[in-house]
């Protein structure tokens, strides 16, 4: 059926939407993305729902209230609204009817069954959308275009593949998925409690620590962090220019937003390293930054945070968890521990297949330090491949896009189905459909 279907990665995050064979609509081709959250602004003294975001002038000491606490979505107050917005005709709403729309919507990875049965609830009986598929969303990758390689011209090798492990660096925590063909791998999957929330906070309580006081101004630090961190590929070398005379070579100055009425400078911007010298006065030693209280006060001076070992610390957190006192396992040996659990038939398969997507995998050289590691940790004999998606965060929504329209992804539930077997029913067709990967693995190899 080749009917306009829907995509929704509802992320803890951000909701990324995109239509599927629906080449007219305004937004088939361009994903809309939208904060999952309702936002409060001390000094507007209003609240700012999805897209209303795009209207907030101060983004200094904001209040957020998640639909999602630890990746689990908790809050459908708050996710409901999220949703009314988005579906609404007002600002980049997108002026639909549920319940004439179908929806392929994701969940999180192992979702609980009570969290489930809301989902179809809210789904099914308050928006009665007229079918829906919901699913993890490292599922819908296979179809992607970096999977089947659509963005590889020179690739020979195109297609879904039955064998790949994606690494979703999300919002929460980050997994490590093994697929086989189309199935998730339940027992084998890895999951590291650092996401992008954590390496946020992480920055907010060292640059309070050493620099301004900044652990209410989380959308400024989210800018600061995507703007300026990476991922080292020598840590020893870094850490000893940061700390030397040399460290210029990694210091980059970020100027905070300045809250002047009429400015465009909402969060801040990374300074170009060429510039003429700031005046000392722009550096604090420890202060706290004007506005901070929520009066949102005008300054005069640009003021700017210098970040040094900042910028390669954070993201060091997911390869090396143990950085802050987290007792688990790095990135690359995550992946390690999953393949090695693969029946060995097929471990080089996976080790040759192996996708990034979600926002922390944006980090230059996070690409190049994984691959780096894995083929340290992989046996000689297997051909080691990483491949980072041009587009991480919107791998997930443009891959439910190409699994819709190439009817490979199929398994929507209609509500007239819904209604006749429930959620329980639901459970076991999407369970069959998606789930025991490990099974139908050793059926067929035969072990």
């Amino acid at each position: 059926m080749n009917e306009p279907t829907l995509i929704v990665d509802n992320g803890a995050h951000t909701i990324k939407v995109l239509w599927a064979n629906d080449p007219t609509h305004p937004t088939a081709s361009t994903p809309q993305v939208y904060r999952n959250a309702i936002i409060r602004s001390k000094t507007e003294r209003k609240n700012y729902i999805a897209d209303e975001l795009d209207d907030c002038h101060d983004f200094g000491a904001l209040t957020m209230r998640l639909a999602f606490e630890r990746g689990i979505l908790n809050n459908w107050d708050v996710e409901k609204q999220v949703w009314d917005r988005i579906f609404s005709n007002k600002g980049r709403g997108l002026a639909i009817d549920p319940s004439a729309t179908r929806f392929v919507i994701t969940e999180p990875m192992h979702n609980l069954p009570n969290v489930r049965e809301h989902y179809d609830q809210i789904l099914f009986e308050e928006l009665e959308v007229s079918a829906c598929l919901r699913i993890p969303g490292p599922l819908l990758v296979p179809f992607g275009p970096t999977a089947t390689r659509q963005d590889e011209a020179a690739s020979t090798e195109k297609g879904t593949p039955e064998c790949l492990i994606v690494v979703d660096a999300g919002f929460s925590f980050t997994h490590v998925v093994p697929i086989y063909k189309g199935r998730l791998i339940e027992d084998a999957i890895q999951r590291i409690d650092a996401g992008g929330k954590l390496l946020t906070n992480h920055l907010k309580e060292l640059v309070s620590f050493r620099q301004w006081y900044m652990m209410d101004q989380t959308m400024v630090m989210e800018r600061a962090k995507e703007e300026c961190c990476y991922v080292t590929n020598q840590w020893e070398t870094d850490w000893t220019l940061a700390n030397s005379n040399q460290a210029h070579q990694i210091v980059r100055t970020y100027a905070l937003p300045d809250f002047l009425p009429g400015s465009k400078n909402k969060l801040g911007y990374l300074r170009d390293p060429n510039a003429a010298p700031p005046s000392p006065s722009a550096f604090p030693i420890v202060s706290e930054m004007p506005g901070s209280n929520g009066q949102g006060n005008p300054v005069a001076e640009e003021q700017l945070l210098q970040l040094n070992n900042e910028r390669f610390t954070v993201p060091e957190v997911l390869f090396n968890p143990t950085t802050i006192d987290l007792n688990q396992q790095g990135l690359s040996e995550c992946i390690a521990s999953c393949i090695a659990s693969l029946p060995l038939p097929l471990q080089g398969l996976y080790w040759s297949n192996i996708i990034l997507v979600g926002g922390s995998t944006s980090f230059p050289g996070f690409q190049t330090r994984l691959f780096n590691e894995l083929r340290s940790l992989a046996p000689q004999e297997f051909f080691v491949n990483v491949r980072l998606s041009k587009e991480p965060v919107l791998e997930i929504v443009k891959s439910g896009k190409e699994g819709v329209e190439s009817g490979e992804l199929g398994a929507l539930v209609s509500r007239k189905e819904y209604l006749e077997v429930g959620s329980a029913g639901l459970k076991k067709r999407f369970g069959k459909r998606f789930e025991g990967g490990r099974g139908v693995m050793l059926e067929e190899l035969g072990l």
